[in-house]
């Protein structure tokens, strides 16, 4: 049956839930004022400081920055999607879903999923049976007892063997009247190139079963015993199975990547299962292929800290570097494990122990700091010309961080191992950014410096962004004075940006703003900021004039960043012969006479 799930539906259920009730199957949780407070579930502490509003369905952690409405608590804590978490709470609240008549293509095609789910469970079945029951799986077990893995680890993660003959599992499964032509869609058979009949594409193998999130098999890899080519075999791509979207070991692994609020990642599936031998539950594995955006999102949903522990020979840095320019693009909070003597995970903790191994995860590196070792093993900096080069290398790197104290220790560190003067560091990373200050583009026959001044707002100016929100969440009625006075870019900060789009959008439609709505239309972020500001008490006496002392406030720090960037941007064209100078000089002095009014209205 299909079930038509509708704005309609979800707000119901919205309306009708109780937050308090099911967050309280995971947390208990007890009254203090107007909220309730627990531990957080989603990751380790003391004292609480997980909250639940009520009245407003909000939850928010002040420690972790977790936070939502009833639905985004049921996706985290049970790593489900959006529709998965609205039949979920439906189901708990006894509500049945609200069906219509599938379509023979949608009832065909459900069926195909069905039936490939149907045939990679059998198939892991069938591999696990051959490793752990017949005579064909003894070198195998003899293989896997060699690199530490016990039965126990081999029924974890449900291993496997594929026995040497052509057609084993396929005889098998199509006398039990499996169709031949599922075998090949599901990549678990090739067909013979005279078209009589099908062959096995798992030999002689080893067999890792990979599953989705849900724990659903998709696919396999497979590992030769002895130095035949491909050392690896995967599954082909199927319509459940996109190993680009996929991380092995991620159903044993996201709940302890949620609670520590980390993840290790590695490169096999070897390296995946001595890591959680070793006690280390958050490492997850991408498939031996390139990391990729929607894997990172996949982590990033329950941690934003990314721990990479790649092979340290040639393949595996360079693997590292192409996911670091992935994760840098998503905001993920990264650091790097240098494995000593070219070691993969798996050798490292066969031949080192666990402990060694959790010690070399405490001591990662930052972003900043394993790109500089990595420049000073790359390049032989005795001489002259090694050392420019060491620091026209790093020095882009520096230029891309925002901690100045951390950028000042690293020059300092620099200057002392290349032997030489920190004010040529110095003057090296100014002509960087100058350079890239050069980088422009054209706006209104204009060219516009496109690094201008983008600080980090004040905390008056994010508390004045949070309880405008606040505010209009309670008092639909100032919308509109808002909106005429701000616009959605006078809001510095990009989920604030997001949330106050959607009140304005909201009531230009509707003449209101649907509380049940904002659920569904925010991005998670958004959601997570909406919930902080909801959890946050603020006066509430002579609401239109608070409200305009915010929008004051928020209109002044605009002005006066514009201000400064038409004023620096006069400097530099001057000091480039440029006469549009006198045309930025005289927009900064307007710029300055509206600050002044706006301070005096």
């Amino acid at each position: 049956m299909k079930y038509a799930i509708t704005d309609d539906f979800i707000n119901r259920l919205r309306a009708e839930s109780d937050i308090i009730g099911l967050i309280s199957e995971y947390v208990p949780l007890k009254k203090k004022g107007k909220n309730f407070w627990g531990c957080c579930p989603f990751h380790h502490e003391k004292t609480p400081s997980f909250s639940v509003a009520p009245e407003k369905g909000f939850f928010y952690c002040f420690g972790c920055q977790s936070g939502g409405n009833v639905f985004n608590f049921l996706m985290k804590i049970e790593n489900i999607g959006f529709m998965d978490a609205v039949k979920a709470l439906a189901t708990k609240m006894n509500i049945p879903l609200p069906e219509v008549e599938k379509s023979a293509q949608e009832l065909a095609k459900e069926k195909q999923l069905n039936d490939l789910f149907k045939v990679n469970d059998m198939a892991q079945e069938f591999y696990h049976s051959c490793l752990t029951k017949t005579s064909y799986g003894k070198s195998a077990r003899e293989y896997l007892a060699s690199r530490g893995i016990s039965l126990p680890v081999i029924e974890k993660f449900n291993i496997g063997f594929a026995p040497p003959h052509w057609d084993k599992l396929s005889q098998a499964f199509m006398e039990r009247g499996i169709d031949s032509q599922l075998l090949v869609n599901a990549g678990l058979a090739i067909e013979r190139s005279n078209s009589n009949g099908v062959y096995d594409r798992f030999r002689s193998r080893v067999m890792f079963p990979i599953t989705n999130a849900r724990g659903k098999v998709i696919g396999f890899g497979g590992r030769v015993l002895d130095d035949t080519q491909p050392k690896y075999l995967n599954s082909p791509e199927t319509p459940v199975f996109n190993k680009r979207h996929v991380l092995y070991g991620f159903e044993h692994a996201f709940k302890h990547i949620r609670d520590s609020g980390k993840a290790v990642v590695v490169e096999g599936y070897l390296d995946v299962i001595s890591a959680h031998t070793a006690g280390i539950n958050n490492a997850v594995a991408s498939l031996g292929t390139a990391f990729t955006t929607d894997q990172a999102k996949q982590i990033l949903r329950l941690s934003e800290e990314i721990i990479f522990a790649y092979d340290s020979d040639a393949a595996g840095q360079n693997a590292t570097v192409r996911a670091l320019s992935i994760v840098q693009e998503l905001g993920a909070k990264v650091k790097i494990l240098s494995i000593p003597d070219d070691k993969d995970p798996d050798e490292y903790i066969r031949k080192h122990g666990a402990a060694a191994f959790t010690d070399l995860l405490a001591n990662a590196d930052g972003l900043i700091d394993y790109q500089i070792k990595k420049a000073f093993k790359e390049i032989d900096y005795s001489g002259l010309e090694g050392k420019v080069a060491v620091v026209s290398k790093i020095v882009p790197v520096l230029a891309a961080s925002n901690n100045a104290v951390e950028v000042n220790s690293h020059i300092a560190q620099i200057s002392q191992t290349l032997a030489i003067d920190e004010s040529a560091i110095r003057s090296e990373l100014r002509k960087f950014i100058v350079q890239i200050k050069k980088d422009k583009t054209v706006n209104g026959g204009k060219t516009i410096n496109k690094i201008s001044l983008i600080k980090k707002p004040s905390v008056a100016v994010e508390q004045a962004e949070k309880s405008i929100i606040r505010l209009l969440y309670d008092n639909v009625e100032l919308i509109p004075t808002v909106q005429a006075l701000l616009s959605v870019d006078d809001f510095q900060d990009e989920n604030r940006q997001e949330i106050i789009k959607f009140i304005f959008d909201a009531y230009n439609v509707e003449k209101k703003c649907l509380a049940s709505a904002w659920y569904t239309d925010l991005s998670e972020a958004a959601n997570v900021e909406l919930s902080q500001i909801m959890l946050t008490e603020i006066p509430t006496d002579d609401t239109a004039k608070l409200v305009n002392d915010y929008m004051r406030m928020i209109r002044l720090t605009n002005l006066k960043l514009l201000y400064e960037e038409h004023r620096l941007r006069a400097d530099e064209l001057e000091r480039m012969g440029d006469s549009r100078f006198l045309q930025e000089l005289a927009e900064s002095q307007r710029i300055k006479d509206e600050i002044k009014k706006t301070h005096n209205s």
